[in-house]
């Protein structure tokens, strides 16, 4: 018996362990402030939801955080402004997974569904839903036999392999701080009724163990004029970011998918040199999700045969992530946001926000198909109504399809989706022309299964010497290859091609094969 040595390499495997969501209804009351007036009207409400903490124990992952809501209402009495409450209601919940070690976990949240119901004209009742998903990972290291050794009796078929691995799933936090100057062409800001802030990623560099994170925040502020004659306005600064994180593991060879949610706004309205009230202070956390990801070359064998004995060969099966899709694609919306009969129209607008959400991913013709809607919430004026502001909110259903080469129904897919470029027109009919951009960020995985080699033992012919026999004539069956061919009488493959003249060691069904004598 012969012990036959192997060129070994090490394969890095991460393997998606869980995927699992939760569902949370967050409720709360929301009461007016003293130093704010009663409501007389809810021109708006919007909520978010972050995961703050989380920790992974005993199969269960505990996690907590935090929804903020927003309400802009028009206020009782001759006030002819617009008032804003900010609240904060905080979460938790478990989620069961597997009672194993888990590498990296990954909690993200997204409001589902926000409404309130108004007590009395100093109190709401708000309930969110709150979606929370949570993936886990697991990694291994795998040692695969990748050549015979040098001067090695056997003969062997390698394969190549491409292991697609998730290299982190993580978040960090950014503060991005900044003043920000009312122009000159503005008047004076008595109350800040409203101020969002959104995040767009720009390009980032990858360096080991280490990334840029780069980017830009656009800041839209609707304000109170000092002057009650000067009415609303709205301004909007751009406010470019960078700062290094370090991302265990990273090196050029990765893919990277940043993308930003708002964790939270902090803004004073301050006076400037002159002592006028012209300044804004501000404050913006930013959570950035990095998943970064990579595909390892490597290679195995297959398969193995001994010309001089009988080989005991040790098999084994494994699992690798083939990466099917990856990237970021767009689509262009174009729709129209009438205002309802019997409501006054619109003559300015002064906010438009839009809100995508993936309803549906599907697999169809080696695609992913995906289904959802966006949501608009517009502030505007009218030069025929009595309120300073009025609200209207338009739901648009989109369609988008992305190419996934080999992908079915047991594919892993996921999808993000953010919206760019708004913009809008405000037409003669006062109808709101909105114009969106929907980026998409899109992943399709799916497994594949693996045999290979993980030991070989070389056993001596019992008579103590290799059968002897004469010239074999073999007629190819459908499906043979070259080397089952010489697997099976022992031999190698270059002395059949020698023998019989092959170019190539391609055979077809039927065709005469000479195998030589020993």
């Amino acid at each position: 018996m012969m012990q036959i040595d192997f060129q070994k390499e090490n394969l890095h495997v991460s393997e998606l362990a869980a995927n699992q969501a939760a569902s949370l209804l967050v409720e709360g009351d929301v009461i007016v402030p003293d130093i704010k007036p009663d409501v007389k009207e809810v021109l708006l409400t919007e909520a978010t939801a972050v995961v703050t903490n989380h920790s992974f124990a005993e199969g269960k992952l505990s996690f907590s955080g935090v929804t903020a809501v927003k309400i802009l209402y028009i206020p009782e009495g001759d006030s002819d402004g617009a008032k804003s409450i900010d609240a904060k209601f905080e979460f938790k919940d478990v989620i069961e997974l597997a009672k194993e070690d888990m590498a990296d976990v990954n909690v993200k949240a997204q409001v589902e569904h926000a409404e309130f119901s108004l007590i009395n004209s100093r109190k709401l009742n708000m309930k969110v839903v709150v979606a929370v998903s949570a993936k886990c990972y697991r990694r291994k290291e795998v040692v695969l036999l990748s050549d015979a050794a040098k001067d090695c009796p056997l003969k062997v078929r390698t394969r190549a392999l491409s292991s697609y691995q998730v290299i982190a799933d993580t978040s960090r936090e950014l503060v991005v701080s900044e003043t920000l100057e009312i122009p000159a062409a503005k008047p004076d800001a008595d109350e800040i009724i409203k101020l969002s802030a959104k995040a767009f990623r720009g390009e980032c560099k990858i360096m080991s163990g280490k990334m840029i994170l780069k980017g830009a925040l656009v800041v839209h502020t609707l304000y109170q004029s000092l002057d009650p004659e000067d009415g609303i306005h709205t301004m909007e600064h751009e406010l470019p970011f960078g700062e290094m994180v370090e991302v265990e593991g990273l090196d050029d060879a990765c893919l990277c998918n940043v993308s930003y949610e708002i964790k939270d706004v902090y803004y004073v309205l301050k006076d400037d040199l002159n002592g006028d009230p012209r300044v804004i202070s501000l404050d913006v956390v930013l959570r950035a999700d990095i998943l970064a990801s990579k595909i390892q070359d490597a290679q195995c064998i297959e398969d193995c045969y001994s010309v001089s004995g009988r080989a005991e060969v040790a098999r084994d099966k494994m699992q690798l992530d083939e990466l099917l899709c990856e990237g970021i694609s767009h689509l262009s919306l174009k729709e129209i946001l009438t205002v309802p009969e019997g409501v006054p129209a619109a003559s300015a607008v002064y906010s438009l926000d839009c809100k995508p959400k993936v309803q549906e991913l599907l697999v169809a013709d080696e695609k992913l198909i995906i289904r959802g809607k966006l949501t608009t919430f517009v502030l505007y004026g009218s030069a025929e109504g009595e309120a300073p502001l009025y609200s209207l909110m338009g739901e648009f259903n989109f369609e988008h399809s992305v190419p996934a080469e080999g992908a079915d129904e047991t594919a892993f897919c996921e999808c993000g989706v953010t919206d760019q470029n708004i913009s809008f027109t405000l037409n003669a009919a006062s109808e709101i022309e909105l114009r969106c951009v929907l980026e998409f960020y899109t992943r399709a995985v799916r497994k594949q299964e693996i045999e290979h080699i993980t030991g070989c033992e070389l056993m001596e012919d019992e008579s103590g010497q290799t059968e002897s026999r004469g010239l074999v004539i073999y007629f190819a069956q459908k499906g043979d290859t070259l080397w089952d061919v010489a697997k099976h009488y022992r031999i190698d493959q270059d002395t059949i091609m020698q023998l019989n003249q092959m170019d190539n060691g391609q055979i077809l069904a039927g065709q005469k094969i000479l195998i030589p004598g020993r």
